[in-house]
């Protein structure tokens, strides 16, 4: 075994951009734990008999052949059941990728300037820092809120990114507002992150219907449980999908991918779990919601209203949270810890589970 030779800082300033350096990366928390409630996962894993039928699928492919190059014959099954003509969808690895590729791709030569929703999804800010992408911030309200009047002031050519409902704070900006944003700055690109849509009431698809500047990113990690899958698109006018198509690098999405997203699209058990996940979620949002709103008073935190399969708990320092954090470790929970995060000090966020885990959760914040 040879260990490689590090180049040095002089060296590497020649090529990359000198926020890279400074940005944190990616990570997450990994502690063995029985409750997993950190990343907004469905609770239930695909049962044996789907899984079983995916494997056979795949064992008929061939494995040494490149899959398609993009997908497009899964592509025009999603594009039915979203409504949408197949030219308005791009699939990808994952949403993760498909913002990364949707930032890259659009503030290469911007005229006006790159607005991100904070707080909100920490990909947003991380990629452009990673990719030296110059921003502003659209700062939620106190009450985490969107608030239009505390959005920059948006030039031609200009590019806003957000989520709807928005990660990890729950807040949904609502159909009527984003039409309204939609007209007024008709020369403004406005990117949608919605991967959470299925447990609001309030998805985007119908504004792609009259507005051109519009583009929405979806997965099939949350409301179709499939997060192991990886698979992700892209929904807009067909000329933003085929700007989009080319830099998307061919063959990203594997054999795996692909057969188990035609499963999902063709199986009606699967449509039967997927309206149970969403059911749960919803059901059980609000009942660990009014839980934990019990024990608010005494604990000194505030429960956030959330519109997605997950709740954000905030406590007023992060000492206090972080407190909390470590007592749910021990009791076997694992939430996601996000008090590091600009504007989000003394916050927790909390995936939604099955009724014995928040069953758990709850008798944990019981014992604090």
């Amino acid at each position: 075994m040879i260990t490689a030779r590090e180049p040095n800082q002089q060296f590497l300033e020649q090529f990359l951009t000198p926020s890279l350096f400074t940005t944190r990366g990616y990570h997450i928390d990994v502690p063995d734990v029985e409750v997993k409630l950190d990343q907004n996962e469905s609770p239930w894993d695909w049962p044996d008999d789907v899984k079983d039928v995916v494997l056979a699928k795949l064992k008929k492919k061939s494995w040494n052949r490149y899959p398609s190059a993009f997908g497009d014959e899964v592509a025009v099954k999603i594009a039915n059941r979203v409504g949408v003509d197949v030219s308005n969808i791009l699939l990808g690895p994952g949403s993760n990728y498909l913002l990364a590729l949707v930032l890259q791709t659009f503030s290469k030569k911007i005229k006006g300037k790159v607005v991100l929703a904070r707080p909100s999804f920490a990909l947003y800010e991380n990629q452009c820092q990673y990719e030296g992408i110059p921003y502003e911030v659209w700062p939620l309200n106190s009450d985490l809120e969107y608030d239009v009047a505390l959005l920059p002031e948006l030039p031609k050519g200009s590019m806003v990114v957000f989520a709807s409902p928005n990660n990890p704070v729950g807040n949904v900006l609502r159909r009527s507002v984003l039409k309204s944003l939609l007209s007024k700055h008709p020369d403004v690109l406005f990117i949608g992150d919605e991967a959470y849509c299925e447990f609001s009431n309030e998805p985007y698809t119908e504004l792609l219907r009259e507005h051109a500047n519009l583009l929405l990113v979806r997965t099939f990690s949350k409301t179709l449980g499939a997060a192991g899958v990886r698979l992700g698109y892209v929904l807009g006018g067909a000329n933003l999908i085929e700007l989009l198509r080319k830099p998307r690098v061919p063959f990203l999405v594997n054999l795996f991918s692909l057969v188990a997203a035609e499963e999902v699209m063709d199986s009606a058990s699967m449509s039967k779990i997927f309206d149970d996940i969403v059911l749960n979620a919803v059901s059980e949002r609000s009942r660990v919601a009014a839980a934990l709103g019990k024990q608010s008073e005494r604990l000194k935190f505030k429960v956030k209203e959330s519109q997605a399969n997950f709740l954000l708990v905030r406590w007023p320092s992060t000492d206090l949270s972080n407190a909390a954090y470590h007592h749910l470790i021990r009791s076997g929970i694992l939430v996601r810890n996000v008090s590091g995060a600009k504007n989000l000090e003394g916050c927790l966020r909390i995936s939604i589970g099955t009724g014995p885990q928040n069953d758990r959760l709850i008798g944990a914040f019981l014992a604090m």
